[in-house]
Order: C-alpha cells, then sequence, then structure tokens
C-alpha cells in the first residue's frame, strides 16, 4: 500500500460513521420514528449509561406493550459491561418482535438489531448467522431504513471476510449490484464510505474505492466535520492514480472551505505540486 493510499484509509476510517448503530448513536438510531415523547427519558437515561434508571422510567411510561418490549431489548443489547445472557435475552425479544410486531416499521427495526445482537454474539466466530438476517431484512424490507442498513452490513461483512481476494471481491460486486435500491442518502453514503475503506483496506482496488468516494461527495450528506476529510482522501487517491484534475478539484476545495486547517499546509504543497492543468 502507497503512503498516500495509506493516509487516505487513515482519514475515511471516521467518515462512515452515520448510523451503523455503535454504542454512542444507540439511542437515536434505535428510538421509533418519530419518537415517542412517553419514552424520551427511558432512551435519555439509556444513552448516558443509566440502564437500571432508565428500565424504572419504562417501567412507568404510558406506552403500547410492543414498544415496551422494543425499548426493554434495545436496553438489554446495550448495558454494560455486556453479557451473554442479556444478549440472549435481547435477541429473544427482538426475534418475536421481528415476526409478531404489528407494523413493517417495527418488525424491520426489530430484525436489524437482532442481527446486531448475533454479531456481537459471534464476534470471534461465523458471521453466517447476522448474515442471513441481514439478508433477509434486505429482502423483505428493502424501502425501510433499516432495511437499508442491511445491505451496508452485508457489505461491511464481505470486505473484511476471512476469505481469498477473488471470493471478497465477487461478493462485493454482487452486493454493489444491488445498490441502486438504496433510497435513503445517508444509507447510501454510508454504503459508499463502507465501500471505500474496505477496498483500501484490501489494497489494489484504490480506484474503485476512489469511484466510492466520489459518489459519497456527490450526495452532499457528509458531516461537515468529515467533509474535510473526505476532499483530502479523494485528492490522496486522484493524485495517485492519474487524475490530477480530480486531485486539483478537491484540494482547492478543502483549502477554500478549511483554510484553517492544521493540515492546509501540507495540502497546499501538494496542490502545488500536481501537473499543470491542461
Amino acid at each position: 500500500m502507497g503512503v498516500r493510499t495509506a493516509m487516505a484509509l487513515r482519514l475515511i476510517r471516521h467518515l462512515g460513521r452515520l448510523g451503523l448503530v455503535g454504542l454512542s448513536g444507540w439511542a437515536a438510531a434505535a428510538q421509533p420514528e418519530p419518537a415517542s415523547e412517553v419514552l424520551e427519558d427511558t432512551w435519555r437515561l439509556g444513552a448516558q449509561g443509566h440502564f437500571i434508571e432508565a428500565a424504572a422510567a419504562l417501567e412507568g411510561a404510558a406506552t403500547t406493550e410492543e414498544e415496551t418490549r422494543f425499548t426493554r431489548a434495545l436496553l438489554l443489547f446495550n448495558r454494560q459491561p455486556r453479557t451473554e445472557a442479556d444478549l440472549v435475552a435481547a435477541v429473544e425479544l427482538l426475534a418475536a418482535l421481528s415476526k409478531d410486531g404489528t407494523t413493517p416499521a417495527l418488525r424491520a427495526r426489530s430484525l436489524y438489531f437482532w442481527a446486531r445482537a448475533e454479531t456481537l454474539r459471534l464476534r470471534e466466530g461465523s458471521p453466517a448467522p447476522a448474515v442471513r438476517l441481514y439478508e433477509q431484512l434486505w429482502r423483505e424490507y428493502p424501502a425501510q431504513p433499516y432495511g437499508q442498513r442491511a445491505l451496508v452490513h452485508l457489505l461491511l461483512i464481505a470486505l473484511y471476510a476471512d476469505e481469498s481476494r477473488a471470493t471478497i471481491l465477487a461478493q462485493a460486486a454482487q452486493i454493489e449490484r444491488q445498490a441502486d435500491g438504496l433510497t435513503d442518502p445517508l444509507v447510501r453514503s454510508q454504503f459508499h464510505q463502507v465501500a471505500a475503506r474496505g477496498y483500501l483496506h484490501l489494497g489494489g482496488a484504490e480506484p474503485q474505492a476512489l469511484e466510492h468516494l466520489l459518489a459519497a461527495h456527490r450526495l452532499g450528506v457528509v458531516r461537515r466535520e468529515a467533509q474535510g476529510d473526505l476532499h483530502v482522501s479523494i485528492g490522496l487517491l486522484a493524485a495517485a492514480h492519474g487524475r490530477p484534475e480530480v486531485a486539483r478539484e478537491h484540494y482547492a476545495t478543502f483549502l477554500r472551505e478549511f483554510p484553517n486547517d492544521p493540515r492546509a499546509f501540507t495540502v497546499r504543497a501538494w496542490l502545488a505540486a500536481l501537473p499543470p492543468a491542461r
């Protein structure tokens, strides 16, 4: 891996964190859409790590039985320190809701977090159970936001699989062919960012990574605090792979929009080192 490619990989590792639901973002991502006001205290306490207090607030909330079950599952899913017993209990609740929830939205988000729980349970083992759930979620709920997130997870699993390079590329290509079904701009941006990171990690696929970063940029939904990293990453890869005009555009945009960034001096030098514009 070249020096500039390695730099680009380090920069874009932070780009895709727009709702893949790590611990810090669980409450915002898990809340019903729109969020139920009666559960606000429960979500707030859970997001702060106060799981005993959150469980108590849930017991007093005037909400539906199935929303109570879903919220209880998410509290178990996120409670620290995480235990196998909590994950198993969460899986039981989510699996039941994925089948008997009264709305497609509830069934889809229950299935999504069931898959996430299986991923955590099998962190050191085969991802096959989670893959089956994500495939079901994408197949049955392609129009639901959580259904669309499933395709991002499938790509993530495929690109980091313990398989041959040829198998990884073939699986990733098969998943990419389905990406036209992603209608949510945020999820589509996540998809491109995960693809770019994965291809750079794989090595020898920098042109594919660059195309995905350009696609993420065109969507225009990357957070302001991450846009600088995106412009620099595109510039680095474009300069290293024979596209100086693309590099020039993104270096110049970075310098115009982030003039006080500590990297501005270095980026200005990279811009000056590009071949003259035609």
